[in-house]
């Protein structure tokens, strides 16, 4: 029915209004370095004023160049990061993605997105330790999986020693403070990260279509029971960072396929806090970019005299892929935004990845899954059909007391429902199955365009990257070509022709617009969707001709009259024809 394909279109609309794009979560600005030269590129991106996430003591000038200068990077590496720290403040000055696939141009993606130390991943302060601005601490590196930094100073000795964690892609930082002086100390720890982005990404790359830019980070918050997501347009200025306190189990900034968070490590942290600003200037003044930061508190302890007191956090810099989350803890796995159905997404990935152990190619895994997912669906497919091949065949009657009642809205609906009530119809029954399928299409669209393992994943010929537009338009062409075939197939069930003529032609176009900007995963599902779904039309088209008496290959819609055999059609397409005025009288009643 008019309206059931109708909901069909604006489903299919939505999944294409909301898929993201790929972007790269590494590189738009280089971590700092010990040459100077690169400290020259870092100067470029001078912030026009500091940006500060539950804002941090006032710094005195510091010469960064001299700073640089002085700066030596020790690294950690496993079988799936390298990372360098700085000794200038222990942060995470670098973290390359060893995986091949985490790659661009043959070089691995370094998802340490700022310069400056204050703005790097674990970056960290101590409340009620003075560590002055110019500080460089000793390091000592412990394997290759671990290094170690010394400070003395203000009466206590801070140890800061970061290691790699049991699982992939996590930096464990432990930041053990004793007090050496003669009465207690109160001291807390602060610990952020920030990820910076150009405004040409933040403004993507579809043109008039009201999409989020894929490179539009989101800031998030686990705190209790939620998790806060705020993009970057809707973080306030500088003075103002969004908080949130109580049982906090991690910060950190996201994107499509990357997340870069950090995590209490012993019990919940205290409160977190998100902020975003502009970057540099343009000539004509517009911003160059924009830094999103995050940042925990964990609780505060109170160190006597002599004592020691270590805090544990956990840094994760690397790709959503879901068992590396969850085997990091922290609730770290409710970064992955998977919509309304998340139980349902969940399952459809998990599936996804079952057919990809076996066949090894990510594209015939997604055809495969789009083939299981329809079989389920036939039941409910097959039904569908039936309501609307139920409703053609009450055309003809539908179109006589359109013509009889056209300037009576009342009575017209009064006659189309006892029509419905004596043919024993439910109009709305061709719309109850779409509508049971709707979670599982967006639940299909949550679980493919969040998909980190998609991420430059082949497929075949030209489609090297299931996560990338189609380069050569030919699958949003074809998906537009099957869209309109399956229209033309779909039974005319009365309506408004110019909204008939206008699904036919203009959403088949609309859609395929939308693909030439969309991931080629996303494209391939919803064109071996529809290529399915001609195929089952036929197949059901076929079943109910069989069980009415008609030939398989009678083209024709049912007819009233008799065919040429003789036989005459079955009871439920038969008008009586007492119920049809001829034309004579017709024309008598419009005279009337």
């Amino acid at each position: 029915m008019t309206r059931s394909r109708t909901l069909y279109y604006l489903a299919l609309l939505g999944v294409a209004l909301a898929a993201p794009m790929l972007f790269d979560f590494g590189g738009d600005v280089p971590a700092s370095t010990a040459q100077a030269q690169q400290g020259e590129e870092l100067q470029k991106a001078e912030p026009t004023h500091a940006v500060p996430t539950q804002p941090p003591a006032p710094r005195a000038p510091v010469d960064r160049k001299q700073r640089l200068n002085r700066q030596i990077l020790s690294t950690i590496e496993t079988d799936t990061f390298t990372a360098q720290v700085t000794n200038l403040n222990t942060a995470v000055a670098r973290v390359d993605l060893k995986t091949e696939r985490y790659a661009v141009d043959g070089k691995p993606i370094n998802v340490v997105t700022t310069g400056y130390e204050e703005f790097l991943p674990l970056a960290f302060e101590l409340a009620g330790v003075s560590i002055g601005p110019d500080t460089v601490w000793k390091a000592t590196q412990l394997s290759d999986r671990g290094v170690r930094y010394d400070w003395v100073g203000d009466g206590v000795a801070v140890t800061r020693k970061l290691e790699a964690g049991q699982g992939p892609y996590q930096l464990w930082a432990t930041t053990t403070v004793k007090n050496r002086s003669d009465a207690p100390r109160v001291v807390g720890l602060r610990t952020s990260t920030h990820h910076y982005v150009e405004r040409e990404a933040e403004e993507g790359a579809i043109p008039l279509l009201p999409v989020r830019p894929p490179a539009l980070s989101n800031g998030l918050c686990k705190h209790a029971e939620d998790v806060e997501r705020e993009m970057r347009s809707d973080l306030p200025d500088v003075s103002a960072p969004l908080v949130f306190k109580g049982g906090v189990r991690f910060a950190g900034i996201e994107n499509a396929y990357f997340l870069n968070a950090i995590a209490a490590g012993d019990a919940p942290a205290e409160r977190c806090s998100i902020s975003a600003s502009d970057r540099g200037l343009e000539a004509d003044g517009e911003p160059v970019g924009s830094l999103i930061g995050a940042s925990l508190v964990q609780p505060s302890a109170t160190i006597p005299p002599g004592g020691v007191h270590s805090f544990r956090t956990l840094a994760y810099l690397g790709p959503k892929t879901p068992t590396e989350l969850q085997a990091a803890g922290h609730s770290l796995k409710d970064a992955i935004d998977t919509g309304w159905f998340s139980a349902l997404a969940e399952l459809l990935t998990s599936l996804l990845r079952m057919i990809y152990e076996l066949i090894g190619n990510w594209g015939v895994s997604i055809i495969l899954l789009t083939f299981i997912v329809k079989a389920v669906l036939y039941p409910l497919t097959a039904k569908q059909m039936q309501s609307m091949a139920r409703m053609k065949e009450l055309k003809p009657e539908m179109d006589r007391i359109n013509e009889l009642y056209a300037d009576d809205r009342e009575k017209k609906g009064a006659a189309i429902m006892e029509m419905y009530r004596k043919e024993g119809v439910n109009p709305m029954a061709g719309c109850f199955p779409m509508l049971l399928q709707l979670p599982i299409w967006f639940s299909l669209y949550t679980s493919l365009s969040t998909n980190v393992e998609l991420f430059r994943a082949p497929f075949a010929l030209w489609l090297t990257d299931l996560s990338q537009p189609d380069p050569v338009f030919f699958l949003p062409v074809a998906l537009g070509v099957l869209m309109f075939v399956q229209q033309k197939m779909t039974p005319a069930t009365g309506g408004d022709p110019l909204q008939q003529k206008m699904m036919l032609y203009m959403m088949p176009a609309m859609i395929t617009s939308f693909m030439l900007f969309l991931p080629t995963g996303l494209c391939l599902y919803m064109f071996t969707n529809s290529a399915l779904s001609i195929g089952q039309q036929r197949l059901i088209e076929a079943q109910l001709k069989a069980a009415s008496g008609q030939p398989k290959d009678d083209k024709d819609p049912p007819s009233n009259e008799p065919s040429e055999a003789g036989s005459e059609p079955p009871p439920a397409a038969v008008i009586p024809k007492t119920s049809r005025p001829s034309k004579a009288e017709r024309r008598s009643r419009r005279g009337k």
